[in-house]
């Protein structure tokens, strides 16, 4: 049977919480091994982003995206903090080919598109 990254990421976090960092860094040893053993080094991103997202969800914080032109000033950037009550962690993303507007992403899913490109493209849809 196959382990999947979200497995490996679930296993790692479960071997590692509670532990000093001295065993920590054993344990974490020991699972590069494992993959090793497995052939699965090359699952070694998948398993990073898994266990992140593993971590966030325990911890109940959002992971949010924001693509834009150009880098949000503090005050959109506090707006946003504060309607998710500071239980998010923001990733600015510079985008070019958005004309203005942004694009935010939730846990990965695109849930806002505010953007002009995507209005211009719902424009030429309706056009046409």
């Amino acid at each position: 049977m196959k382990i999947t990254p979200k497995q490996y990421a679930i296993s790692l976090y479960e071997s590692t919480k509670k532990v000093d960092k001295l065993e920590i860094e054993k344990r974490i040893k020991k699972f590069v091994d494992i993959l090793e053993k497995n052939n699965d080094l090359s699952l070694s991103d998948k398993i990073i982003n898994e266990y992140n997202k593993f971590n966030r969800n325990l911890r109940g914080v959002s992971k949010i995206e924001i693509a834009s032109n150009d880098k949000l000033n503090s005050e959109t950037l506090n707006k946003i903090i504060q309607k998710f009550k500071n239980q998010i962690e923001i990733k600015e993303k510079i985008d070019k080919s958005l004309i203005g507007g942004m694009v935010i992403k939730i846990d990965e899913d695109i849930l806002i598109d505010g953007s002009v490109k995507r209005k211009l493209e719902d424009l030429k849809k309706n056009i046409l």
